[in-house]
């Protein structure tokens, strides 16, 4: 599933066939472990663009919008340079990462297992930042609970078969 999702992220090229995907910068690829730069708060959440890009009450917000205001209180002045994969519990980075979706507004967004480390309750307040948006977007994950944001489920039989089912009528395979 995650060779799948690189594959049209465009972080993998195919060994044949053909990918069409959205022209570069429209699409955003958000892994379980998000990529964390050493730099300041600042850099993390305006990263890929430039970090002046935003200002602070924008970057304050998207902390705000996505639980975790903490930062801002901990890290008040967002150029100070951390470590930050060392300070922050995945949870932390996964909701990091969602700020930095939110600000750089991309058309079509792939999230592989994106909301792993959160709790049901965070999960589908940030999906609903995505709808409300609207973002297209592409996940991977293993709770039923994500079925409720899309409306089709790719299931991929690990053997190169698959099928699309409506969302609504899918039956959640923990093993699949």
């Amino acid at each position: 599933k995650t060779s799948f999702l690189r594959l049209i992220s465009g972080l993998w090229s195919p060994e044949a066939g053909q990918v069409r995907r959205p022209p570069e910068g429209e699409l955003l690829f958000i892994p379980q472990k998000p990529y964390m730069l050493l730099g300041s708060l600042r850099e993390q959440l305006c990263y890929p663009q430039s970090p002046d890009r935003f200002d602070d009450d924008q970057l304050r917000h998207v902390l705000e919008q996505v639980y975790l205001p903490d930062l801002i209180h901990r890290y008040p002045d967002l150029t100070v340079k951390q470590d930050w994969p060392r300070l922050l519990s995945l949870g932390e980075q996964q909701r990091l990462a969602f700020a930095r979706l939110l600000l750089n507004g991309p058309r079509f967004v792939v999230l592989d297992e994106a909301t792993s480390a959160l709790d049901v309750g965070t999960e589908k307040h940030l999906y609903q930042l995505l709808v409300q948006r609207e973002m297209a977007f592409v996940s991977v994950g293993h709770r039923p609970t994500l079925t409720a944001f899309h409306d089709t489920v790719l299931e991929l039989d690990g053997q190169g078969g698959w099928k699309l089912q409506p969302a609504a009528s899918y039956t959640f395979n923990a093993g699949a």
